[in-house]
């Protein structure tokens, strides 16, 4: 008797926590806002699915890509792997909301896929845009105003990968906030960047280390397909707080623009007792017409504690590309960024031949730093479809000191080349 009881009272309570639990997933299917309601119209806008409304209030757009990957190096002193792989593998959606709020969320797959890791958060933002004047306020994860290379996005990359030193001396993604003002001639923007994300910092026992930006450019020739761009930043910054590095310690690094083999040739190994660096970069873009030229400058000062030598690190490259079936490139003023080649004027496509030189010195003679000089050539072609795919061949001699061993792993002195290639679409 006992026994029916409590097989009775199971009974009742499993009755009650399935009608329980249907009621909770009835209330979290329903959608919030009750009766309103604003149609949507879909569209393809330059290659991208866009989902908007007709007062143009709201709206959402995916933006993702693969990447995939080949090279084949022509080995010295050091082996290197020829092989494949996912250079990336991203989703993102981006939307306006209520015409003045803008949120975007984007994650990489590539190296879940490859090494069984963790998805790589990218950005993750939420931003306003004031509606009487050009003033915009963002906060979340995305990159630091730093590098006009290092900012345009990957997909519009004219080689498979940045110069060393836009590697090198930019930090990316952080979480942090950041106010924009722009014209129709130049934009200056500022932020106050925290940590990068997955790493872990001690806030139980130490404060967050921080950087302060600033990122001003201007466009006095702003014209589709005739646009002259000049820019400077400036970044003060406080080490990180990482249980990877001891306190006070920070490292530079940079590949040599490739990334199917990655070892960091060019590393400084642990700069130790660092007070404060400043960070510091110039900027040079030039469109006319199939014609596009860029270059940068950028360095930083490591002051440390103790008396101990300030350390100064430089570089910079130069590159210049042609579109052989006259094409141009989009300039956004409002962000002081490179756009993406113009949709192919012929049926079959679009070429473009591109060429780059860049010099990244981690060497500080007059102190104990010693991570590297490069010196590298990059040769380009790349292929455009039409305005979602792109295929990219480059070929590239790398001119190696002999301090550039990561951090004495390997042999310096190591002069090589390689072919890469890419398979690329935007979706």
């Amino acid at each position: 008797m006992i026994y029916r009881k409590n097989f009775l009272l199971i009974i009742v309570i499993s009755m009650f926590s399935i009608l329980g639990l249907s009621e909770l997933n009835a209330q979290d299917a329903k959608v919030p806002g009750g009766d309103q309601r604003l149609p949507l119209g879909a569209e393809m806008r330059n290659g991208k699915l866009v989902f908007e409304s007709e007062n143009g209030d709201f709206r959402w757009w995916f933006d993702s890509r693969i990447q995939f990957d080949g090279a084949i190096y022509n080995e010295n002193k050091n082996e290197m792997s020829n092989g494949t792989t996912l250079r990336r593998l991203t989703f993102a959606v981006k939307a306006l909301l209520w015409r003045d709020w803008e949120a975007e969320v984007d994650v990489d797959f590539a190296e879940a896929v490859s090494t069984n890791s963790q998805i790589a958060l990218r950005d993750m933002w939420v931003q306003y845009t004031f509606p009487v004047f050009n003033l915009s306020l963002r906060a979340g994860n995305f990159k630091e105003p730093f590098g006009m290379e290092r900012l345009n996005s990957s997909r519009l990359l004219t080689f498979l990968e940045r110069s060393a030193i836009s590697n090198a001396i930019p930090l990316g993604r952080r979480v942090g906030v950041s106010a924009r003002y722009w014209t129709n001639f130049g934009q200056v923007t500022g932020a106050i960047m925290g940590h990068e994300t997955g790493t872990r910092v001690d806030k139980g026992q130490k404060d967050e280390g921080y950087s302060s930006n600033l990122r001003v450019s201007v466009a006095p020739i702003n014209n589709f397909g005739e646009n002259l761009h000049l820019g400077l930043a400036g970044s003060y910054k406080i080490p990180d707080v990482t249980a990877d590095l001891a306190l006070n310690t920070i490292e530079i690094n940079a590949r040599t623009e490739t990334y199917v083999s990655n070892p960091k040739l060019l590393h400084t190994g642990d700069i130790t007792d660092v007070n404060y660096y400043n960070r510091y970069g110039a900027e040079l873009m030039y469109i006319n017409g199939p014609f596009y030229f860029q270059s940068e400058f950028m360095g930083t000062s490591i002051y440390r504690w103790y008396a101990k030598p300030t350390v100064n690190l430089q570089g910079g490259y130069v590159m210049a590309a042609w579109m052989l079936t006259g094409e141009t490139r989009y300039y956004y003023v409002d962000e002081g960024e490179v756009g993406p080649v113009e949709k192919p004027i012929n049926s079959w496509g679009a070429l473009e031949l591109a060429a780059r030189y860049s010099i990244t010195n981690l060497n500080d003679m007059d102190t104990d730093i010693h991570g590297g000089q490069s010196n590298q050539l990059m040769l380009g072609l790349n292929y455009y479809p039409n305005v979602n795919i792109k295929l990219q061949l480059n070929y590239s001699y790398v001119n190696l000191d002999q301090y550039a061993n990561r951090k004495g792993n390997l042999i310096g002195d190591d002069d090589h080349s390689f072919i890469q290639m890419r398979v690329q679409a935007s979706l």
